[in-house]
């Protein structure tokens, strides 16, 4: 049991710097998209939903109804960009509570399924925590280049 508190403790965390990050950006910045294709603040909270929605449904479905069929990556893929699309014309605030909806299923069916799974699927549950992680990084590159995290410490220093 203590692998999964520790998991959702860390869900917890990578969230909560997440929303750190969000916060930092200006309504103006929330559609922009940076250089080496990467994704808007609004198309990665859109994004990190898909995912875990997918992760939450493809495990409840092996816990409750056998072994369903994963998407092949194609499949994965196309599926995810038309989300990315379908979002593109969604308020901001929407796709934020879609984001964190998806994070409290997550952490809900970690807490009430961790026993029903077996070893792999534990294990699998990583990998949507280092996406997490990876998409924090992206949108700290993304502050960077926009120059917010700059205007920031630059304010710091003035003020003291």
């Amino acid at each position: 049991m203590d692998d999964v508190v520790t998991l959702i403790a860390a869900y917890a965390d990578e969230d909560r710097r997440l929303s750190e990050l969000v916060d930092r950006f200006p309504p103006s910045t929330r559609d922009v998209r940076g250089s080496e294709r990467r994704l808007s603040l609004k198309q990665t909270l859109g994004h990190l939903a898909f995912w875990d929605d997918y992760a939450v449904r493809f495990y409840d479905s092996r816990c409750h109804r056998g072994n369903p069929r994963p998407m092949e990556p194609g499949e994965f893929e196309d599926r995810n960009r038309q989300v990315l699309d379908l979002l593109s014309s969604d308020p901001f605030e929407d796709v934020l509570a879609s984001y964190r909806s998806a994070t409290r299923l997550l952490q809900s069916f970690l807490r009430e399924h961790w026993q029903d799974l077996d070893e792999s699927s534990r294990e699998n549950f990583k990998i949507p925590l280092k996406h997490r992680r990876h998409h924090r990084r992206r949108l700290q590159e993304l502050l960077a280049e926009l120059g917010i995290g700059e205007q920031e410490r630059t304010l710091e220093e003035r003020a003291g």
